[in-house]
């Protein structure tokens, strides 16, 4: 039995008459027949409607319940996607979905496209991927537009579930552009072998050109086409707010909210002597809500004057009249190059920027390969770029780097050293014995007391 087969039974479980009022019913019509019946028709809808109501509270405040539910084929999308993100679940509760249900299977793979949660920004697909003969099974997808033209458009695919019988989700995000009426989705699958991805290797490989993508076993294309009243819904305020961090002059120019997620946009003063790699920030409603920076797409940046856009959860579903940001600090990137020299026979180097160190110059698979150590940025992200794509050689050739590997630091008791990080970079065919790179300089900052601006 499929899974359009079980949610058909289950609706018509829930319209069926209960056998208890199979003989009230007549009494009732011989009565007031108008008056009843009218009453008669509405209380399945409003049955139905409560019931949802104290699934979605009890999926969010009973877990032995979540977990009961989880085996119900057709509410185990609905309980998983209701813990994504607050923005979603608030969509999931106020019916903001689009049950699409398509499903077609390739071989031994099946893959079905159950829902959309889709605005003027944002399509968010949750689909399944089932197969008896391969264990574990994962994918890419790519999006067209209904002409055939790749969509101008980011994809984000979040982590696999352990489970392979839940729902995975695909977001794409849309810069400028609003989502289209009809996309084309197409999603290469291959199957994952843990065994193969355990072997040892006799050398170490880590330059080694990386891997063919596994062939796929299954190719799927679906046909996306959205209600209109998903994708008109959303609202577009343009501003003119200058704020000033760190010394950088900045300035929200637009705010964006959808049932999805909030866009902020900020643009940078050209004239600023560092780059804006990363804001510590929340939004704040006139209700105290507080609507916290996104998971997975949270900005593009682009343009000249540079812009980039900060993603946050929603609050398209709170009413909330007024909203505004708050900022808690920042990371930056200097723009002034620095490029150093290193001997690579003695190891000595040119001043580094504060907290980068050169930790080891050795042969890696029979490649120099130089290791730097550099301090985890303050947003969590643990690895970063250290040395610059371009590097230099004595007699002023420009070669670049094509790789290069980030692992955690470790002391010589093999311990993790809390905050540090290493990335290390070949120079491959290389026969110098000095190199001059460029190191990137980022720096971070948290301010005493946020910065608050109103946005609405």
């Amino acid at each position: 039995m499929d899974r359009m087969e079980e949610y058909r039974l289950l609706r018509e479980a829930l319209e069926r008459t209960p056998p208890q009022l199979e003989s009230a019913l007549p009494r009732a019509r011989a009565r007031r027949q108008r008056r009843r019946l009218g009453r008669w028709i509405a209380a399945p809808a409003g049955s139905v409607a409560a019931m949802f109501a104290v699934f979605v509270l009890l999926v969010n405040l009973v877990t032995p319940f979540a977990m009961a539910c989880s085996g119900i084929p057709i509410l185990k999308g609905l309980t998983a996607a209701v813990a994504f993100s607050p923005s979603l679940k608030a969509a999931i509760e106020h019916e903001y979905v689009q049950w699409l249900g398509q499903c077609q299977t390739q071989g031994d793979v099946t893959m079905a496209v159950e829902y959309l949660i889709v605005d003027q920004k944002q399509v968010n697909v949750f689909f399944s991927l089932r197969s008896d003969l391969y264990p574990a099974l994962n994918g890419e997808g790519e999006v067209f537009l209904a002409g055939g033209s790749r969509a101008s458009a980011s994809l984000s695919l979040p982590q696999t579930p352990d489970d392979p019988e839940e729902l995975r989700r695909i977001s794409i995000d849309f810069r400028e552009e609003d989502v289209p009426d009809t996309l084309i989705l197409d999603y290469k699958v291959w199957a994952e072998d843990a065994a193969d991805a355990d072997a040892p290797s006799e050398d170490s490989g880590l330059w080694d050109d990386p891997p063919a993508g596994p062939d796929a076993v299954a190719s799927f294309s679906f046909t996306l086409r959205f209600d209109p009243n998903f994708t008109s819904q959303g609202s577009q305020v343009t501003l003119d707010q200058p704020f000033t961090l760190d010394g950088q002059h900045l300035k929200v120019v637009g705010l964006e909210i959808y049932p999805t997620h909030v866009r902020v946009d900020i643009q940078e003063d050209e004239a600023n002597t560092a780059q804006l790699s990363s804001l510590t920030c929340w939004l704040e409603d006139d209700k105290g809500v507080r609507y916290d920076r996104s998971q997975g797409l949270t900005a593009h940046g682009g343009g000249s004057p540079r812009v980039i856009s900060y993603r946050f959860e929603s609050s398209y579903f709170e009413d909330a009249q007024h909203l505004t940001l708050h900022i808690e600090g920042a990371i930056w990137q200097d723009k002034e190059e620095h490029w150093v020299t290193v001997d690579l026979t003695t190891g000595l180097t040119d001043p580094l920027p504060e907290g980068i160190t050169l930790a080891r110059i050795e042969e890696i698979d029979g490649i120099t390969t130089l290791t730097f150590r550099a301090p985890t940025l303050a947003n969590g992200m643990m690895f970063r770029q250290v040395a610059g794509n371009t590097y230099r050689a004595p007699d002023g050739s420009e070669r670049n780097f094509n790789m290069a590997s980030h692992t955690i630091a470790l002391d010589e008791n093999g311990r993790e050293l809390e905050g540090v990080f290493e990335e290390s970079v070949p120079l491959k065919d290389y026969p110098f014995d000095q190199v001059e790179l460029e190191i990137l300089d980022y720096h971070s900052s948290t301010l005493e007391a946020p910065i608050v601006l109103p946005l609405s």
